[in-house]
């Protein structure tokens, strides 16, 4: 049954209201000249037109209190997308910090292993030094061995 203005404006009512598609309450707001934004929601709209209503003392002040707005579909949707939103941001927070765990590891074994390397190379280095003075320790003895052995030779041979 298409929506009749005149009968509306004759004999308003909140349960009517509520029937009604967002284009027969933007009629309904301009009829009684209800300023409002073409881009609201029908819910917005209907608020509007209550109040208006109640202040021109149409309709029962009661009405404002009992009127509930049944949240629409996008008001849903809205929240359903806010949700995932926040659980997606969650989500990328969470791969950041196992991203910043990984790093933070892989730090901690490259700075193990240049320990590892250093520890390494100073055993080397001591390997060496003391190769170094057990060369040179057995030279010496040489030297003195050599040295001993011309000072024992001429008593030989001079004898």
């Amino acid at each position: 049954m298409p929506f009749n203005l005149d009968k509306f404006v004759a004999s308003p009512s909140v349960e009517e209201l509520d029937s009604l598609k967002k284009s027969d309450i933007v009629k309904v707001a301009k009829h009684y000249g209800i300023e409002f934004q073409p881009l609201m929601r029908k819910d917005e709209i209907k608020r509007y037109v209550l109040e208006y209503l109640v202040d021109e003392s149409i309709l029962p002040s009661t009405v404002l209190e009992t009127a509930i707005t049944v949240p629409t579909d996008n008001t849903f949707e809205l929240k359903r997308l806010e949700m995932e939103m926040n659980k997606e941001i969650r989500l990328k927070e969470m791969e950041r910090e196992r991203e910043r765990e990984e790093r933070e590891r892989k730090e901690r074994e490259m700075q193990m292993q240049k320990e590892k390397e250093e520890r390494e190379m100073q055993m080397q280095m001591q390997k060496e030094k003391e190769e170094r003075e057990m060369q040179m320790q057995r030279e010496k003895e040489a030297r003195e061995h050599e040295f001993r052995a011309r000072k024992i030779c001429p008593q030989i041979s001079g004898g």
